[in-house]
């Protein structure tokens, strides 16, 4: 999958999740934007690739109003269902207004269908561990497992639910 994202290069956004391999470019590395992810991360090389540290569960560490746009790939089925609501609360309230947010999450009905074309596994892996690994996450550290469920339909009601608009839901 390949993401672009169109953007004035004087925006100051935010990266959630990040990891080892922002998309966006960090303070830390000599960028204009913010990577928070729940842990410090390094990329190769050995580089800085976090610029904070948060739990994603929790209220962000950010001003309100701070940034031109929030980005996150592959983040938010890593935070608790019963938490996914304030993190998108917490999305909107550190956007400047006018701002836009851009979020990639697995479709989970997508996976299960995928899963039941799949019945012997895939990439030299057996059933369980394919299985497994999709739904729940590759659990390589205690972050890393999935814990909430995505389709187009629950994630355009939860965007609409803390005030977003707009919403536009791609497969």
């Amino acid at each position: 999958m390949t993401i672009s994202i169109r953007r004035n290069p004087t925006d100051h956004c935010l990266e959630l999740g990040g990891g080892s391999r922002p998309m966006l470019n960090p303070q830390c590395r000599g960028g204009n934007d913010v990577c928070l992810d729940v842990r410090l991360c390094q990329d190769e090389q050995g580089n800085q690739c976090v610029d904070i540290v948060a739990d994603l569960n929790e209220p962000l560490p950010l001003s309100s109003n701070e940034f031109d746009g929030v980005f996150g790939h592959f983040v938010l089925e890593h935070v608790s269902w019963r938490k996914v609501p304030q993190l998108l609360v917490e999305c909107h309230r550190v956007l400047k207004p006018g701002g836009k947010i851009v979020m990639v999450a697995p479709n989970t009905e997508a996976q299960m269908a995928w899963i039941k074309d799949n019945p012997d596994g895939w990439d030299g892996k057996d059933a369980f561990e394919s299985m497994s690994c999709v739904l729940f996450g590759d659990m390589d550290y205690e972050a890393n497992s999935h814990k909430a469920y995505f389709n187009p339909g629950i994630a355009t009601g939860l965007f609409q639910a803390v005030g977003f608009t707009n919403i536009k839901i791609q497969p």
